[in-house]
């Protein structure tokens, strides 16, 4: 038995994920994971308040909160992956236990900026969105990579959803998702 899990890509407008883009030269700055076709719960690196981007840590988002409700011309691309149970099973675990330690979270600010110069850095507890994104899709079993965690760009996930087998199932604006899933 399989159960479907999201990958979302995406690229706000603000002024950080604008510099992202322009470092990495691809069109999302941003990844996202969902475990329904809802959207109402994606779970992430991120700002924790929309208006500032140095509060910022683990965040559980949703499509028509305060963030992607103020950045509402957000565009996004997302994938569909298969998973067993297992994997299933072992991303809901992991995800239930960065919610339980968001307190002792944090976003890696100076991490982001390394990576684009290609240093690999890692700080204990201190994440960003790709960095993430790519452990727990790791370390649950659904994707083996040769590229460490915390080296990973959004551009990085592509190749990794196309190994995978994904499906693109969407690409728009993030408000207009479920009227097109």
């Amino acid at each position: 038995m399989s159960k479907n899990i999201y990958l979302i890509l995406t690229h706000t407008g603000t002024a950080f994920s604008r510099v992202i883009k322009a470092l990495n030269g691809y069109k999302y700055s941003h990844v996202m994971l969902s475990l329904d076709d809802k959207f109402d719960k994606m779970y992430s690196f991120g700002r924790k308040k929309y208006y500032n981007p140095f509060v910022a840590g683990f965040v559980i988002e949703d499509k028509d909160g305060d963030f992607f409700s103020f950045y509402n011309k957000a565009k996004c691309r997302v994938y569909k992956f298969s998973v067993t149970d297992e994997q299933y099973d072992k991303l809901c675990a992991r995800l239930e236990w960065f919610r339980r330690n968001t307190d002792n979270m944090s976003y890696d600010i100076v991490g982001v900026v390394l990576r684009y110069i290609g240093i690999s850095f890692r700080q204990k507890n201190r994440y960003v969105c790709t960095q993430f994104v790519g452990s727990v899709l790791k370390n649950s079993g659904i994707v083996s990579m040769k590229e460490q965690p915390e080296n990973l760009k959004p551009q990085d996930f592509e190749t990794i959803a196309n190994h995978k087998s994904a499906k693109i199932i969407y690409e728009g604006f993030l408000r207009k998702i479920n009227k097109a899933v």
